[in-house]
């Protein structure tokens, strides 16, 4: 895309846009990936425009999903992430040369020492983040990773939450590590989570994923439609399992900002609906609880599946001042 000397910032929200529009339609080629980085390199207001834009188009997404009855307060923005305070410099160094010195030796580390760009996701927010030669990777809600660039080789730990990454186009392979296990995959698709409380999980929608330990000493290969809980210690990695017919695209319905259940109970419901929303689903009745209920919700309105499975189950649900009550109808 051409760029013109002085632009100004509608231009380039208007570039954003269509970049962001572009990616949607389908991953970018590696000639458009790399023009990509060189438009977002050229000036610095262009990467919070190009976020911004992917922002809206994420939210306007969520919003189709619901459908004509869903409420816009649910699109709110969410509270930015606190920052630390960057303290002064302190004001001991009144020699020159020594500054000078100092100067040269951060300018030294920095061009043999690469930091890792940090990334994360509010809950109820997405964002898709390019990797180059036409990789992406799109964290989901409450997600944390660090990206390293390691020579053009993307390495991507994955801290928390859930990630897709796809990498269909990239001429090399793509590293992953989660919970001390390493996953490298070319030309594939697939979705790697790390929840408290639970096994790490890789799921391959295409490609093949291999996993091995931090030696090394053993490996796993994951085909198209294939899963596994990842074991953090030891050399037994795990054990692949095919994947239930359907299966990966209820996975990941929460791209469409959606939520797809296929016989979970209302218990397991409601904690998928915590990792989305701050305001808490209580099912208080123990035998309602193990209810299990199946059907596609948004992930933005948990009032709206409360008020479904109450119909559903003759419950009712009720806002108590920051959650959401169902109990049985009496």
């Amino acid at each position: 895309m051409p760029v013109e000397e002085r632009e100004t910032s509608q231009n380039i929200e208007e570039t954003a846009a269509r970049w962001v529009a572009r990616m949607d339609r389908e991953p970018l080629s590696g000639p458009e990936s790399h023009a990509l980085n060189d438009w977002l390199a050229g000036d610095r207001r262009r990467l919070g425009a190009f976020m911004r834009a992917q922002a809206l188009w994420m939210r306007s997404e969520s919003a189709r999903a619901l459908g004509p009855q869903y409420d816009p307060a649910d699109f709110a923005q969410p509270a930015a992430l606190p920052h630390r305070a960057i303290p002064r410099p302190r004001r001991w160094m009144e020699c020159g040369g020594a500054l000078a010195a100092s100067l040269v030796l951060v300018v030294a580390l920095a061009a043999t020492l690469q930091a890792p760009s940090a990334y994360a996701t509010a809950k109820g927010e997405m964002r898709m983040v390019p990797l180059g030669d036409g990789a992406t990777v799109t964290l989901n809600t409450d997600t944390r990773i660090r990206i390293h660039d390691e020579r053009g080789r993307k390495r991507i730990q994955l801290l928390r939450g859930e990630v897709l990454i796809e990498d269909a186009n990239a001429a090399t392979p793509t590293l992953v590590e989660v919970d001390g296990r390493q996953l490298v995959a070319n030309r594939a698709s697939f979705v790697v989570r790390r929840f408290d409380g639970q096994p790490a999980q890789v799921l391959v929608q295409e490609g093949k994923v291999e996993v091995s330990g931090p030696a090394s000493a053993t490996h796993v290969s994951l085909n198209a439609n294939t899963g596994m809980a990842l074991r953090a210690r030891g050399n037994d990695i795990g054990r692949p399992a095919p994947l239930a017919a359907g299966q990966m695209g209820r996975e990941l319905a929460w791209r469409e900002g959606k939520i797809a259940l296929q016989g979970e109970t209302l218990a397991e419901a409601a904690a998928i609906y915590a990792r989305y929303s701050d305001t808490p689903i209580v099912i208080a009745d123990p035998e309602l609880a193990r209810m299990q209920v199946t059907g596609l919700f948004a992930t933005h309105n948990p009032m709206g599946f409360s008020q479904a499975i109450a119909d559903v189950f003759d419950a009712q649900a009720r806002r108590e001042r920051d959650r959401i009550v169902v109990t049985r109808a009496h």
